[in-house]
């Protein structure tokens, strides 16, 4: 039995004063394109999160990845980009 890394349970993203980034949104596309590519809330892959995924009152979200490589931009609540 070979043991693996736990995925974080949830992400968190901070703002520039290290603030929780309530309501930010996260953007998630297929690497390289402008092509928008599901995450989902669980690793059951039954629920899909919505695009953009709208970050909670701790700037926290479930995201697990498909098997697909993935692009991310992250934008404040009013869609200003902070990266990509």
């Amino acid at each position: 039995m070979v043991a693996t890394l736990s995925p974080p349970p949830k992400l968190q993203f901070l703002d520039a004063a290290g603030q929780p980034m309530a309501g930010g949104k996260l953007y998630t596309y297929a690497a390289g394109t402008t092509t928008p590519l599901v995450t989902y809330a669980d690793s059951s892959e039954a629920v899909n999160n919505t695009n953009p995924i709208i970050l909670d009152s701790r700037g926290e979200a479930n995201v697990w990845l498909g098997l697909l490589s993935y692009k991310f931009k992250l934008t404040t609540p009013a869609d200003v980009e902070i990266w990509t």
